[in-house]
């Protein structure tokens, strides 16, 4: 008679590194927790021997982190890009005030919501200016004359 089912030991090694995932950053332990999982469920259906339990857990490990690991970090981080626009300000049509005069290629600086932001535009505009937001990328504020 067996004083650990092996099965078992497997699927707390799972439970454990799902748990451990939560507090370390990097989205890996997950992929062990899940092979450990199958490891279990291999070990209920089959009689295996440790050297064949640690196959299947290291096969396991590999197939699914390499295999998923892109596709459900996308479900829990989102799919975002790096060409996207951010925030509210993205969409436009706001109005801000040129704190420092934008002399195209150079920022200039502009007031938005109490907040001073880099800036930019295709002409001159000078300081106390009231114009309007075009697009935002990053922390760069692309602003336009209001017409």
């Amino acid at each position: 008679m067996e004083l650990v089912n092996p099965g078992l030991m497997w699927l707390s090694i799972g439970v454990i590194l799902f748990v451990l995932e939560m507090a370390v950053p990097g989205f890996i332990l997950f992929f062990f927790g899940l092979a450990a999982w199958i490891t279990a469920l291999g070990c209920y259906l089959f009689h295996l021997n440790l050297n064949t339990q640690l196959a299947v857990f290291l096969v396991s490990s590999l197939i699914t982190l390499f295999s998923l690991r892109s596709v459900v970090k996308k479900v829990f981080t989102g799919d975002s890009k790096d060409d996207e626009e951010d925030s509210i300000m993205a969409k436009g049509g706001e109005k801000c005030v040129v704190s420092a005069a934008i002399t195209p290629p150079a920022e200039g600086q502009v007031k938005f919501s109490g907040t001073f932001w880099r800036a930019e535009a295709i002409e001159n505009i000078a300081e106390g200016e009231v114009v309007e937001i075009v697009k935002q990328k990053d922390l760069l504020i692309t602003v336009q004359k209001i017409k």
